[in-house]
């Protein structure tokens, strides 16, 4: 069935028909209330006119579209249910419902199945990426919001654990310190909903270039994807991406590498990637990814 997927995004992005949108966030959006935690240092957006969870509802058709949070990430659904709740009712948004998918049973069960279907849009908490798809992968209902993405005029939104659990590989659960030596980084299967990137998050505050640098020098046909705190990227047509949010987005491009040393390290060696191509996005930037170009 996921190679059956894989195809289908691939014709489909050929053909750049592909209706769903694709919404993934740094961790720490604006919520609508004050960001005594917020991280970045960059200049604030309105969170009513172009913040982050403003942008994603202007993707739905109407005022009326259900929403449905998906917190099977999180160790504590509830509260964080209840903050996406109380911020998107801010926005004048009141369709939207919180999903505590805590196994894979509940993934098969008909009344959820019932409310992806009815959803105009999802968004997955943050919390542990690695307990999400332990939960969701290869499922009914993973399989149907794959299906309604390449389909219809769908959102999937992600924050966070839920931003990078969305493409075909995942970069394994960590809070690494700034100055930390990643000698390996591990991936693993991700959601497959989108194909051929790597998304890391909370990019600027937990120091994270040098894991995604390597992870994309191992898998250097990935495109990856460094979002910072409060700050995001829609993609549209499973390749057009546009950078949101008050913080910056790094795109990592291997394409191009010569040479690489990022996994067969001894003790107190350094890596080593050559002809590594970087692209900092910020607000309003484009980036295509089948021609990996800023635009």
């Amino acid at each position: 069935m996921l190679s059956l997927l894989k195809e289908l995004t691939i014709y489909s992005q050929i053909l750049m028909i592909i209706p769903g949108v694709i919404v993934a966030i740094g961790g720490n959006e604006d919520k609508g209330i004050r960001r005594k935690n917020l991280n970045v240092q960059d200049t604030e957006l309105d969170y009513a006119t172009s913040g982050i969870l403003c942008r994603t509802l202007a993707e739905l058709k109407s005022d009326d579209s259900p929403v449905e949070i998906i917190t099977s990430a999180s160790g504590i659904p509830e509260k964080v249910g209840m903050k996406y709740i109380s911020a998107f009712k801010r926005l004048g948004h009141r369709e939207v419902h919180v999903m505590h998918i805590a196994d894979k049973i509940e993934a098969e069960k008909q009344e959820n199945i019932d409310r992806i279907t009815r959803a105009a849009c999802i968004m997955f908490s943050g919390g542990d990426q690695f307990k999400l798809i332990s939960i969701l992968k290869d499922t009914s209902l993973a399989r149907l919001i794959n299906k309604k993405y390449l389909t219809e005029k769908f959102v999937i939104a992600g924050t966070s654990a839920g931003a990078m659990a969305m493409p075909d590989l995942m970069i394994y659960p960590g809070h690494e310190p700034i100055n930390v030596k990643e000698k390996s980084v591990p991936v693993y299967e991700g959601l497959s909903i989108i194909h051929d990137v790597i998304i890391d998050t909370h990019f600027l505050v937990r120091g994270r270039f040098r894991r995604l640098s390597v992870a994309v020098a191992n898998n250097p046909d990935h495109i990856g994807i460094g979002l910072e705190e409060d700050t995001g990227i829609i993609i549209r047509d499973g390749n057009k991406i546009e950078a949101i949010g008050s913080g910056l987005v790094t795109i990592l491009d291997a394409s191009r590498m010569q040479a690489s040393i990022p996994l067969l390290l001894k003790d107190n060696h350094d890596i080593f990637i050559e002809n590594l191509l970087v692209h900092v996005l910020s607000y309003g930037n484009h980036f295509a990814l089948s021609k990996k170009v800023i635009t």
